[in-house]
């Protein structure tokens, strides 16, 4: 994998942003007379992470409007190929039989507290469950690392979560009322098709975007949050390394643990041969699956029925010296689903007038669940860093900013892919490897001196609660 972008370093941005400043006021004169249409920002991806964008940079700034600066605000038109959500997300509490849906999420605090800045987290709503503690298990020792977050500080605003485990329509729901109250123009059923011309910074002051039925669009700056296919990166010529991972799958489903508490508050994570297993705490007795196994196993735990899944599945939560996981009950139905797994890191964020964010930019197995905090992360310091530009009079595509955007998330991202693409090669050995027998060892006695050392335990726990892994 291409990771050695995470010791490049841009020592001379600053004496950029100055040279690039001179740029943009000789462009504004030349672009006098653009029709009303004209956006400042084009967003393709109705994800969280676009529509995170598209609030903060409509708004000027936290996503209220009543408080931003009118100076910072930007014209922004988000792009959206399929169907964009209402922005009434159900309120109704989850009544004691209900449902969940399988796509839940683990937020981390800084998730949430950007979330809160937006105005698109509920703190009241009944079907957010925070996770208090973690247990991470193997399943050849009886090696642990447990989390508790009332005893290592919890969360960085000092709640006592070390995540928020929330089911994804509704904050999807909440960013699109949030960016059409803002003023961003939220366009679904509509496709990027092509870019005419250079995408370069001096060269020309807009792209022409041509979007489906025929119509086009002029933007001063295009971001592409439209996932780990993007079709706006393979537009902007911007290379990526992509691993796609054949032998294995993931599969999600929502689950009824024993006892009226369910997991309270505890999540729960066994590493097993073909790959791990996680159970995410929701209200109630309710739990999230997501587990990652040989594609042929997945396939026939999606077919299977339920009694013979319950059956597989709490046998694999059970196997080894370690303590047992709770006691799975029951699958809801129709909750079972599968997606496939993979690898994939693009060479560069930005290229002219083009920048990555999200899946766009980088893809990660579920190992550790920071795939969404990364992207989100990747919303929160483009946001900040194109209102910077903003209040400065300088072109949203100025490159100084965009470098220093690409700068910070790679220096935080790739860390993440490192750890993470490193703990499944080491789970991922061949049980006849010669390699096996000592990386085994190394990893138990790796799990149990950072249990029993606090200052690695804590070290853990920020960086998962912060998406970060500060090593400079």
């Amino acid at each position: 994998a291409n990771l050695y972008l995470y010791s490049r370093v841009l020592p001379q941005w600053q004496a950029t942003r100055c040279a690039s400043a001179f740029c943009f006021r000789r462009s504004l004169s030349s672009t006098a007379g653009l029709n009303s249409d004209d956006v400042d920002v084009a967003i393709v991806g109705g994800g969280p992470v676009g529509l995170a964008i598209a609030c903060s940079l409509a708004s000027g700034g936290d996503g209220n409007v009543a408080t931003s600066s009118s100076s910072r605000k930007l014209r922004v038109r988000l792009l959206e190929a399929g169907k964009l959500p209402s922005s009434q997300p159900a309120a109704a509490a989850a009544a004691p039989d209900g449902s969940f849906s399988n796509r839940a999420v683990a937020l981390s605090p800084s998730t949430v507290a950007h979330l809160r800045r937006l105005g698109a987290w509920n703190d009241a709503d009944p079907r957010i469950a925070p996770v208090r503690g973690m247990r991470v298990v193997e399943s050849d020792s009886d090696a642990a690392l447990t989390f508790d977050a009332a005893q290592i500080g919890g969360d960085v605003s000092g709640e006592g979560a070390l995540a928020y485990v929330t089911e994804l329509a509704p904050v999807v729901s909440r960013l699109v009322g949030q960016a059409a109250k803002a003023g961003a123009q939220l366009r679904d059923g509509c496709r990027l098709e092509s870019i005419d011309g250079d995408n370069s910074f001096d060269r020309q002051p807009f792209l022409h975007l041509r979007l489906t039925n025929k119509s086009s669009l002029r933007t001063r700056l295009l971001i592409g949050c439209d996932g780990f296919s993007s079709p706006v990166r393979k537009l902007a010529g911007i290379e990526a390394v992509d691993v796609p991972y054949p032998r294995h799958k993931a599969m999600v489903a929502t689950l009824e643990i024993d006892g009226p508490d369910g997991l309270n508050g505890e999540a729960f994570q066994r590493f097993l041969p073909d790959g791990p297993i996680a159970l995410l705490p929701l209200p109630g007795r309710f739990a999230s699956l997501v587990w990652c196994s040989k594609s042929d196993r997945i396939s026939h735990l999606i077919k299977t029925s339920d009694r013979e899944f319950l059956a597989d599945l709490n046998r694999c939560l059970a196997t080894g010296p370690a303590p047992a996981a709770p006691l799975v009950t029951a699958v809801q139905a129709d909750s079972r689903a599968s997606f496939p797994l993979g690898f994939m890191h693009a060479n560069r964020y930005a290229s002219g007038r083009i920048v990555l964010a999200g899946d766009a930019a980088h893809r990660l197995s579920p190992l550790a669940g920071q795939g969404m905090n990364l992207g989100m992360e990747d919303a929160a310091c483009l946001s900040r860093l194109l209102l910077e530009a903003a209040s400065n009079g300088a072109d949203p595509a100025d490159p100084a900013y965009l470098l220093d955007y690409e700068t910070q998330r790679q220096r935080q991202v790739v860390p993440v892919a490192i750890v993470n693409e490193t703990l499944g090669w080491l789970y991922s050995l061949p049980p006849d490897s010669w390699l096996t027998a000592p990386l085994r060892w190394a990893r138990t006695t790796g799990f149990r001196l950072t249990n029993t050392f606090s200052p690695a335990k804590e070290f853990l726990r920020r960086s998962a609660t912060t998406g970060r892994i500060d090593l400079l």
